[in-house]
């Protein structure tokens, strides 16, 4: 048995457990922190398609637009904002570049940077313990209080524990919802994990040669059950076999995440023309059409679509593209305008977790004193980042909840 009564155990060292040993590490404060796969940080290394977007410069009541349960949040980000988070990394040799839609990235494009801006200070740090493939069984708790963490190495006593185990995406990384089962066995209420920020499918998929294809510019229009207009949005999307992706869909997938759990039915329409209206398209489709009446119908439809599009067109429009331009009918016209307007699609499901860029749900936040992320269960317990009911959309939104909940679970303690 270990005799680490003085120390604070930290369950995961992902982005928020790197950033609590980080803090408490400066604090002069002792850690063990636990990792269960073979390398810390691994889903860290690979957010953002690698490139990590860590923040967003959005001014704060913005920047709470973007966030489930922003008023549990607010005194996290209060305590440790976008700018000090910035003012983290830049004056740890990290330079950063803003992009579009206030999008902060590390000005080298790799993760990896953000990783090792957060893991060389703890390796080198003598008050750190780093303990990989050292995985957490249960929270040893006697009187309401932490008394140390079981693991498959054997128990650690200790008095503070900080759950920073993340939610169930990307589970090859070890984000398997252990977290949630720890927090289960001593009382916590669990919010059902769900897939967000993640792909829709439907009912009618795309060809496979237009798998990740980007078509930018559209309009995202979704109906309920009854055709109501529910939420629209302009934006870029992928096509896939299975359904649809890209930025606006995934803010999508965050919204309708619950009610589609339930079973509510979903319809989308992608409007590629969002510009023109349908009238003033049929007349340009026409004369399109009546000008270039020799040319085949594969031909002319690259006016519109690119051409790996072009024979998903023709199939679903059901269209001869080999056919003189002048044969076309009026009908086939129509069906043409329905394609880059009106097409709707049943959303039957999404992706999954292993497409799933963030989990919705958690660890209740109705057990957690949002001024301190301390358990209202159990003394000396803590937790931070998506282990718990907090989630935003697309931006740098969520490694900012990481990052805020980390710092202020580590000063609490």
């Amino acid at each position: 048995m270990a005799t680490d009564n003085n120390k604070t155990v930290i369950i995961g060292a992902g982005a928020a457990g790197l950033m609590a040993a980080n803090v408490l590490a400066s604090q002069g404060r002792e850690v063990i922190l636990l990792e269960k796969k073979h390398q810390p940080g691994l889903k860290l290394r690979i957010t953002g398609k690698g490139r990590c977007n860590i923040t967003n410069t959005a001014q704060r009541e913005e920047y709470f637009k973007h966030i489930s349960n922003a008023k549990f949040f607010a005194p996290a980000f209060d305590n440790f904002s976008n700018e000090d988070l910035i003012r983290f990394f830049e004056n740890r040799h990290l330079p950063l570049s803003s992009e579009r839609g206030g999008r902060i990235y590390p000005q080298s494009n790799k993760a990896l940077d953000v990783f090792l801006t957060l893991l060389e200070p703890l390796e080198s740090n003598p008050l750190v313990d780093i303990r990989k493939e050292c995985v957490a069984e249960h929270l040893v708790v006697r009187n309401g209080k932490i008394e140390g963490v079981d693991t498959n190495l054997g128990r650690i006593v200790c008095k503070n524990v900080i759950i920073a185990t993340g939610g169930c995406t990307y589970p090859s990384t070890g984000s398997e919802g252990d977290g949630y089962d720890l927090a289960e066995e001593v009382g916590h209420t669990i919010v059902e994990p769900l897939p967000a920020l993640v792909g829709l499918r439907t009912r009618d998929g795309y060809p496979r040669q237009l798998q990740n294809f980007e078509v930018k510019n559209c309009e995202i229009l979704l109906t309920g059950k009854e055709h109501k207009i529910l939420w629209r949005m302009f934006g870029d999307i992928y096509l896939d076999e299975y359904g649809v992706s890209g930025p606006v869909i995934l803010t999508l997938s965050r919204d309708i995440a619950e009610q589609l759990d339930r079973g509510e039915r979903f319809f989308i329409t992608i409007d590629y023309k969002p510009k023109v209206s349908k009238e003033k398209l049929l007349e340009e489709i026409k004369q399109v059409f009546s000008q270039r009446r020799t040319e085949e119908v594969y031909s002319v439809l690259r006016k519109w679509f690119a051409k790996p599009m072009v024979e998903d067109v023709v199939k679903v429009c059901r269209l001869n593209g080999r056919t003189m331009a002048k044969n076309l009918t009026d009908k086939e016209f129509n069906s043409l305008l329905w394609y880059m307007k009106e097409r709707k699609m049943e959303i039957i499901g999404d992706m999954g977790w292993k497409e799933a860029i963030i989990t919705k749900g958690g660890i209740s936040l109705k057990e957690i004193d949002p001024n301190t992320l301390q358990s209202k269960k159990v003394k000396g317990l803590s937790f931070c980042g998506e282990v718990i009911d907090l989630d935003a959309d697309t931006g740098g939104y969520n490694l900012q909840i990481a990052f805020s909940t980390a710092v202020l679970a580590a000063q609490n303690i």
